[in-house]
């Protein structure tokens, strides 16, 4: 098969090239997996967290270049490539922290009729083969979030990277292989859909932690049902950002945009519905426009850049439909074209977006567009956060806090935030969603339990009796 050259979203620069993956091919790269991930599993866990740490020390003297070349393969900021790269590193050595205090639990027999004289703990082990599937818009955070965790938790590995933005988490793979990580035991695969699909389906897979689009989750679920796989999904997100009729605008504003313009609009957590009581959304309106029109759009690398290039052309084209939709259902563009130019789209803002129109519930934007959805008072607000059937991440901005917290315990979410932006994903907290959002949660410890299973071991009446 000929290479696949990756180029930046424009199409105009040649960064780079992978070698595809037949999907015939597939299943031989889970079977070196598979075989080699015995002896990595046996070997002390304090020696696989040192080679996470030494994976780190390789990749840190090129943090500013793997910065760069993020930025031009997938259209990121460049602040926000070198941010994620350094990220990167950062996981690599959490998880080795995190490995090296990966530990069981004494079991409370004593306090059971029965079992009174038993002894009991659990330790954990690693789940198997672990396919890792990778979105690319945040494709370096999500390597190292999975496959660190995985291959310290003792786990074989077989990573497919994205097809769009592959070429810096192939050098951060290829570290842990510089480290001591046996190739086997963090392979990959390259290619689309139909690769991603071969090595949820290739058998030797024990654990497939996917982070994609709904609709990819659901196929590997409804393809792997008959085979159980743990599946380790974070999915699609239409988050609802709930300004309530006490909300300091200005903090509602600045949260907002700096929720929204992350990764150019395409992150799943993004603010993508904001759900506002009716007497603020003009004044909001007009407080997003302004941000809106500050926004500089021009090429990733470009320093002076807030919103560059989405992942490709037809992503742009995409958003510039559903902004029609939109607005063939109500929606008044206040802001911003909602026209696409290539592969870049500029930031606009809806208004007046009815709570009936589709991206007032499932149909989410992944671009820098910003929908104000006006409602009649705490209760609707609720109405249509609910509405919708994703559940990744929510907000709520009130100047009561205990209101807001009323509020937040009865969303249907992964998480909440209050009088933040709803786009909320420091390692330490768990981070996943619930309904279509997906299944299990990540974090620097999160994942690695994910990627465990504690299994307990008993010794009966080993305990001796007293006189």
């Amino acid at each position: 098969m000929s290479v696949v050259e990756i180029r930046n979203p424009e199409g105009t620069e040649l960064l780079g090239e992978v070698e595809p993956t037949d999907p015939a091919e597939v299943g031989g790269v889970v079977e070196r997996a598979l075989a080699a991930r015995p002896a990595w599993s046996a070997l002390p866990v304090a020696e696989r967290a040192a080679m996470l740490d030494r994976a780190a020390d390789l990749l840190e003297p090129e943090q500013e270049t793997l910065g760069r070349l993020l930025a031009q393969e997938s259209g990121k900021p460049i602040g926000q490539a070198e941010f994620e790269v350094g990220g990167g590193i950062h996981f690599l050595r959490g998880n080795a922290i995190e490995g090296r205090r990966l530990v069981g639990r004494m079991l409370p027999t004593e306090g059971n009729f029965g079992t009174e004289w038993d002894l009991a703990y659990t330790r954990r082990e690693p789940l198997g083969v672990v396919a890792a599937i990778l979105p690319f818009n945040f494709p370096v955070e999500l390597f190292v979030e999975k496959c660190a965790a995985a291959l310290v938790g003792g786990n074989a590995v077989v990573v497919k990277p994205p097809l769009e933005d592959p070429l810096v988490v192939e050098r951060f793979r290829q570290a842990l292989i510089e480290a001591g990580v046996p190739a086997d035991v963090i392979g990959a695969v390259h290619g689309d859909a139909e690769v991603g699909a071969a090595l949820a389906g290739a058998h030797g897979v024990d654990a497939i932690s996917l982070t994609g689009s709904t609709a990819a989750g659901v196929a590997v679920a409804t393809a792997t049902a008959a085979r159980l796989p743990f599946l380790h999904l974070e999915l699609g997100g239409n988050n609802g950002c709930l300004v309530l009729d006490d909300a300091d605008l200005d903090l509602v504003a600045a949260e907002i945009l700096r929720g929204r313009v992350l990764m150019n609009g395409q992150a799943c957590s993004a603010s993508k519905r904001v759900i506002v009581d009716r007497s603020l959304h003009d004044d909001l309106a007009t407080r997003m426009a302004a941000a809106v029109s500050a926004q500089k759009v021009g090429p990733a690398p470009d320093a002076a850049t807030t919103i560059g290039p989405l992942i490709h052309e037809r992503a742009a084209a995409k958003v510039a439909a559903q902004v029609a939709n939109a607005k063939g259902q109500g929606a008044e563009v206040a802001a911003g074209s909602g026209e696409s130019d290539g592969a870049y789209f500029a930031p606009t803002l809806l208004a007046g977006v009815p709570y009936s129109a589709d991206v007032a519930i499932d149909d989410e934007i992944f671009g820098p567009v910003f929908n104000l959805i006006p409602v009649d008072g705490e209760a609707q607000a609720i109405e249509v956060a609910n509405s919708s059937s994703f559940g990744l991440m929510a907000s709520v901005f009130s100047a009561d806090p205990q209101r807001a917290l009323g509020v937040a315990e009865v969303l249907q979410s992964g998480g909440v935030v209050i009088n933040g932006t709803d786009n909320y994903r420091p390692p330490v907290i768990p981070f996943g969603g619930v309904k279509l959002s997906g299944r299990g949660v990540e974090g620097i410890g999160y994942t690695l339990e994910e990627m465990t299973r504690e299994k307990p071991i008993i010794f009966r009446r080993f305990r001796a009796r007293g006189e």
